[in-house]
Protein backbone atom coordinates (compact mmCIF):
# COMPACT_ATOMS: atom_id res chain seq x y z
CA UNK A 1 0.00 0.00 0.00
CA UNK A 2 3.02 2.28 0.27
CA UNK A 3 4.71 1.62 -2.56
CA UNK A 4 1.33 2.47 -4.23
CA UNK A 5 0.84 5.35 -2.27
CA UNK A 6 4.26 6.91 -3.15
CA UNK A 7 3.25 6.36 -6.76
CA UNK A 8 5.22 3.26 -7.58
CA UNK A 9 4.03 0.84 -10.56
CA UNK A 10 5.83 -2.44 -9.76
CA UNK A 11 7.33 -4.23 -6.63
CA UNK A 12 10.92 -6.04 -7.17
CA UNK A 13 11.62 -9.57 -5.02
CA UNK A 14 14.38 -11.74 -4.62
CA UNK A 15 13.93 -14.67 -4.10
CA UNK A 16 16.06 -17.17 -2.04
CA UNK A 17 17.42 -20.48 -2.40
CA UNK A 18 19.00 -21.20 1.56
CA UNK A 19 15.61 -20.55 2.39
CA UNK A 20 13.61 -22.66 -0.11
CA UNK A 21 15.83 -25.32 0.29
CA UNK A 22 17.43 -26.06 3.41
CA UNK A 23 18.71 -29.24 2.74
CA UNK A 24 18.51 -30.78 -1.19
CA UNK A 25 15.54 -32.06 -2.40
CA UNK A 26 13.83 -30.18 1.30
CA UNK A 27 11.51 -27.41 -0.29
CA UNK A 28 9.97 -24.90 2.06
CA UNK A 29 7.38 -22.41 0.50
CA UNK A 30 5.10 -22.30 3.01
CA UNK A 31 4.50 -18.90 5.64
CA UNK A 32 6.74 -15.82 5.09
CA UNK A 33 8.19 -18.41 2.32
CA UNK A 34 5.09 -18.26 0.55
CA UNK A 35 6.44 -15.84 -2.03
CA UNK A 36 3.39 -16.68 -4.86
CA UNK A 37 1.49 -15.27 -2.46
CA UNK A 38 3.35 -12.09 -1.71
CA UNK A 39 3.87 -11.48 -5.71
CA UNK A 40 -0.27 -12.03 -4.99
CA UNK A 41 -0.60 -9.33 -2.64
CA UNK A 42 1.35 -6.71 -5.30
CA UNK A 43 -0.98 -7.57 -7.66
CA UNK A 44 -3.95 -6.84 -5.60
CA UNK A 45 -2.91 -3.20 -4.68
CA UNK A 46 -2.50 -2.65 -8.78
CA UNK A 47 1.50 -3.34 -8.59
CA UNK A 48 2.95 -5.52 -11.12
CA UNK A 49 6.19 -7.12 -9.75
CA UNK A 50 9.67 -7.97 -10.89
CA UNK A 51 11.13 -11.25 -9.22
CA UNK A 52 14.99 -11.87 -9.25
CA UNK A 53 15.31 -15.50 -8.09
CA UNK A 54 19.47 -15.76 -8.59
CA UNK A 55 20.57 -18.68 -8.55
CA UNK A 56 23.22 -16.36 -6.47
CA UNK A 57 21.42 -12.76 -5.47
CA UNK A 58 24.32 -11.20 -3.81
CA UNK A 59 21.81 -8.84 -1.34
CA UNK A 60 24.22 -8.71 0.91
CA UNK A 61 22.21 -11.63 2.07
CA UNK A 62 24.67 -14.98 3.86
CA UNK A 63 26.30 -16.12 0.58
CA UNK A 64 24.63 -14.27 -1.95
CA UNK A 65 21.80 -16.37 -1.29
CA UNK A 66 23.02 -20.30 -1.80
CA UNK A 67 22.54 -22.93 0.64
CA UNK A 68 25.05 -23.92 2.51
CA UNK A 69 24.64 -27.80 1.37
CA UNK A 70 26.55 -26.69 -1.30
CA UNK A 71 30.08 -25.92 -0.01
CA UNK A 72 29.95 -29.32 1.47
CA UNK A 73 30.72 -31.49 -1.54
CA UNK A 74 34.59 -29.43 -2.14
CA UNK A 75 34.10 -30.31 -5.84
CA UNK A 76 30.97 -28.27 -6.60
CA UNK A 77 32.22 -24.60 -8.24
CA UNK A 78 29.47 -21.95 -7.40
CA UNK A 79 28.67 -19.91 -10.33
CA UNK A 80 30.09 -21.99 -12.62
CA UNK A 81 29.23 -24.59 -15.49
CA UNK A 82 30.58 -26.93 -13.14
CA UNK A 83 28.22 -30.13 -13.75
CA UNK A 84 27.09 -30.40 -10.00
CA UNK A 85 26.21 -27.13 -9.72
CA UNK A 86 24.41 -26.70 -12.64
CA UNK A 87 22.31 -29.27 -11.96
CA UNK A 88 21.45 -27.89 -8.41
CA UNK A 89 20.96 -24.74 -9.92
CA UNK A 90 18.21 -25.89 -12.53
CA UNK A 91 16.51 -28.23 -9.92
CA UNK A 92 15.85 -25.10 -8.15
CA UNK A 93 14.61 -22.75 -10.84
CA UNK A 94 12.63 -25.36 -11.81
CA UNK A 95 10.78 -25.67 -8.45
CA UNK A 96 10.71 -21.43 -7.98
CA UNK A 97 9.05 -22.16 -11.50
CA UNK A 98 6.33 -24.16 -9.98
CA UNK A 99 5.85 -21.84 -7.76
CA UNK A 100 5.73 -18.44 -9.75
CA UNK A 101 5.68 -19.08 -13.66
CA UNK A 102 1.45 -19.06 -13.80
CA UNK A 103 2.09 -16.04 -12.54
CA UNK A 104 4.13 -14.40 -15.88
CA UNK A 105 2.06 -11.27 -17.23
CA UNK A 106 2.13 -13.38 -20.30
CA UNK A 107 -0.34 -15.85 -18.47
CA UNK A 108 -2.53 -13.16 -16.87
CA UNK A 109 -0.62 -12.34 -14.09
CA UNK A 110 1.58 -9.36 -12.63
CA UNK A 111 5.48 -10.41 -13.39
CA UNK A 112 6.65 -8.67 -15.89
CA UNK A 113 10.08 -9.26 -15.97
CA UNK A 114 13.00 -11.59 -14.20
CA UNK A 115 16.30 -11.10 -13.75
CA UNK A 116 18.83 -13.84 -14.56
CA UNK A 117 21.63 -13.87 -12.05
CA UNK A 118 23.10 -10.64 -10.07
CA UNK A 119 25.76 -8.10 -11.65
CA UNK A 120 27.87 -11.60 -12.81
CA UNK A 121 30.16 -9.01 -14.65
CA UNK A 122 31.71 -8.17 -11.67
CA UNK A 123 33.06 -11.58 -11.00
CA UNK A 124 33.94 -13.06 -14.25
CA UNK A 125 33.58 -13.21 -17.64
CA UNK A 126 32.12 -16.60 -18.29
CA UNK A 127 29.38 -15.86 -21.24
CA UNK A 128 28.74 -19.77 -21.54
CA UNK A 129 27.79 -19.77 -17.59
CA UNK A 130 24.96 -16.74 -18.24
CA UNK A 131 23.85 -18.27 -21.23
CA UNK A 132 23.16 -21.79 -18.98
CA UNK A 133 21.66 -20.10 -16.37
CA UNK A 134 19.10 -18.22 -19.06
CA UNK A 135 18.71 -21.42 -20.08
CA UNK A 136 17.26 -23.28 -16.79
CA UNK A 137 14.96 -19.55 -16.50
CA UNK A 138 13.51 -21.13 -20.32
CA UNK A 139 13.28 -24.92 -18.75
CA UNK A 140 11.88 -23.84 -15.49
CA UNK A 141 8.99 -22.28 -17.99
CA UNK A 142 10.10 -18.33 -17.20
CA UNK A 143 8.71 -17.76 -21.32
CA UNK A 144 5.82 -15.46 -20.82
CA UNK A 145 7.63 -12.38 -18.78
CA UNK A 146 10.62 -10.14 -20.12
CA UNK A 147 14.38 -11.54 -19.03
CA UNK A 148 16.98 -9.40 -18.30
CA UNK A 149 20.66 -9.53 -16.78
CA UNK A 150 21.60 -6.35 -14.55
CA UNK A 151 25.61 -5.19 -13.99
CA UNK A 152 27.02 -2.07 -13.35
CA UNK A 153 28.59 0.15 -15.84
CA UNK A 154 31.64 -1.21 -16.84
CA UNK A 155 31.21 -4.92 -16.43
CA UNK A 156 28.65 -5.27 -18.92
CA UNK A 157 30.23 -7.04 -21.26
CA UNK A 158 31.08 -10.12 -18.66
CA UNK A 159 27.41 -10.61 -17.68
CA UNK A 160 25.47 -10.08 -20.58
CA UNK A 161 24.18 -12.62 -23.34
CA UNK A 162 23.05 -11.14 -26.71
CA UNK A 163 19.65 -12.38 -26.97
CA UNK A 164 18.79 -10.76 -23.33
CA UNK A 165 18.05 -6.82 -22.36
CA UNK A 166 20.62 -5.06 -19.68
CA UNK A 167 20.04 -3.11 -17.22
CA UNK A 168 22.54 -0.69 -15.21
CA UNK A 169 22.91 -0.73 -11.37
CA UNK A 170 24.78 2.53 -9.76
CA UNK A 171 24.47 4.70 -7.00
CA UNK A 172 22.89 8.66 -6.81
CA UNK A 173 25.43 10.90 -8.73
CA UNK A 174 25.49 9.12 -11.25
CA UNK A 175 22.43 8.30 -12.95
CA UNK A 176 23.49 10.82 -16.59
CA UNK A 177 26.90 8.69 -16.88
CA UNK A 178 25.49 5.45 -16.07
CA UNK A 179 22.75 5.77 -18.57
CA UNK A 180 25.25 6.77 -21.49
CA UNK A 181 27.50 4.09 -20.58
CA UNK A 182 24.40 1.90 -21.43
CA UNK A 183 23.21 3.31 -24.39
CA UNK A 184 26.44 2.82 -25.56
CA UNK A 185 26.60 -1.01 -24.64
CA UNK A 186 23.01 -1.40 -25.94
CA UNK A 187 22.33 1.31 -28.41
CA UNK A 188 18.73 0.20 -28.76
CA UNK A 189 17.84 -1.60 -25.66
CA UNK A 190 15.34 -0.45 -22.88
CA UNK A 191 17.05 2.13 -20.26
CA UNK A 192 16.41 1.32 -16.88
CA UNK A 193 18.08 1.32 -13.44
CA UNK A 194 17.98 -2.19 -12.47
CA UNK A 195 19.05 -0.78 -9.05
CA UNK A 196 19.13 2.76 -7.86
CA UNK A 197 21.24 2.62 -4.44
CA UNK A 198 18.49 5.27 -2.57
CA UNK A 199 20.43 4.95 0.64
CA UNK A 200 23.17 1.86 1.59
CA UNK A 201 23.85 -0.72 4.33
CA UNK A 202 25.29 -0.70 7.61
CA UNK A 203 28.55 -2.78 8.75
CA UNK A 204 29.63 -3.52 12.36
CA UNK A 205 31.42 -0.62 13.78
CA UNK A 206 30.04 2.59 11.20
CA UNK A 207 27.49 4.84 11.38
CA UNK A 208 24.11 3.92 10.03
CA UNK A 209 23.72 5.50 6.48
CA UNK A 210 22.28 9.07 6.45
CA UNK A 211 22.11 9.42 2.42
CA UNK A 212 20.99 12.83 1.14
CA UNK A 213 17.13 11.97 0.06
CA UNK A 214 16.85 15.77 -2.20
CA UNK A 215 19.61 14.62 -4.31
CA UNK A 216 18.03 11.32 -4.57
CA UNK A 217 14.39 12.50 -5.49
CA UNK A 218 16.10 15.17 -8.28
CA UNK A 219 17.95 12.41 -9.98
CA UNK A 220 14.80 9.92 -9.59
CA UNK A 221 13.03 13.61 -11.41
CA UNK A 222 15.79 13.35 -14.31
CA UNK A 223 15.46 10.08 -14.46
CA UNK A 224 11.92 10.43 -15.30
CA UNK A 225 12.73 12.90 -17.13
CA UNK A 226 14.40 11.15 -19.63
CA UNK A 227 11.65 8.79 -20.00
CA UNK A 228 14.01 6.06 -18.09
CA UNK A 229 12.75 3.62 -15.33
CA UNK A 230 14.57 2.55 -11.90
CA UNK A 231 14.34 0.26 -9.47
CA UNK A 232 14.88 1.89 -5.95
CA UNK A 233 16.87 -0.50 -4.26
CA UNK A 234 15.64 -0.48 -1.38
CA UNK A 235 12.43 1.11 -1.20
CA UNK A 236 11.69 -0.61 2.46
CA UNK A 237 15.13 -2.27 3.62
CA UNK A 238 13.64 -4.63 6.72
CA UNK A 239 15.80 -7.19 8.61
CA UNK A 240 18.07 -10.20 8.22
CA UNK A 241 17.76 -12.21 10.80
CA UNK A 242 19.89 -14.64 12.19
CA UNK A 243 23.26 -15.34 10.24
CA UNK A 244 21.82 -14.45 7.31
CA UNK A 245 22.97 -10.48 7.57
CA UNK A 246 26.32 -11.11 5.24
CA UNK A 247 29.22 -9.47 4.66
CA UNK A 248 31.68 -7.77 2.29
CA UNK A 249 35.47 -7.56 2.33
CA UNK A 250 37.98 -4.82 0.76
CA UNK A 251 41.44 -3.43 1.08
CA UNK A 252 40.79 -2.60 4.75
CA UNK A 253 39.50 -6.06 5.95
CA UNK A 254 36.67 -7.90 6.80
CA UNK A 255 33.33 -5.84 7.06
CA UNK A 256 30.28 -8.12 8.50
CA UNK A 257 26.78 -5.51 8.04
CA UNK A 258 24.39 -5.64 10.95
CA UNK A 259 21.10 -7.51 11.11
CA UNK A 260 19.46 -4.61 9.92
CA UNK A 261 18.84 -3.53 6.70
CA UNK A 262 17.16 -0.45 6.89
CA UNK A 263 19.12 1.10 4.24
CA UNK A 264 18.27 4.14 5.25
CA UNK A 265 15.23 3.92 2.52
CA UNK A 266 12.04 5.50 1.69
CA UNK A 267 10.35 3.08 5.15
CA UNK A 268 12.38 2.69 7.78
CA UNK A 269 12.79 -1.11 9.15
CA UNK A 270 9.92 -1.09 10.97
CA UNK A 271 8.28 0.29 7.23
CA UNK A 272 7.54 3.67 8.67
CA UNK A 273 7.80 6.51 6.05
CA UNK A 274 10.65 8.71 6.11
CA UNK A 275 11.30 11.78 4.89
CA UNK A 276 12.37 10.66 1.61
CA UNK A 277 9.51 8.85 0.89
CA UNK A 278 7.42 12.36 0.65
CA UNK A 279 10.73 13.86 -1.48
CA UNK A 280 10.27 10.72 -3.85
CA UNK A 281 6.42 10.85 -4.16
CA UNK A 282 6.66 14.34 -4.85
CA UNK A 283 9.43 13.74 -7.75
CA UNK A 284 7.39 10.75 -8.82
CA UNK A 285 4.46 13.07 -9.12
CA UNK A 286 5.30 15.52 -11.29
CA UNK A 287 5.68 12.97 -14.01
CA UNK A 288 2.80 10.96 -13.29
CA UNK A 289 0.16 12.78 -11.54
Amino acid sequence: KKARAMGLNTISTYVFWNLHEPRPGVWDFSGNLDVAAFVKTAAEEGLHVIVRPGPYVCAEWDLGGYPAWLLADRSVVLRSTEPKFMAASARYLARVGKELAPLQIGRGGPIIALQVENEYGAFDKDRAYISAVHDQFIAAGFTDAQLFTADNPGSFDGGAIPNLPVVVNFGPGNAARSFAALREFRPNGPMMSGEYWAGWFDAWGTRHANTNGQQQADEIAWMLSQGHSFNLYMFHGGSTFGFMAGANADRNGYKPDVSSYDYDSALDEAGRPKPKFALFRDAIAKHDP
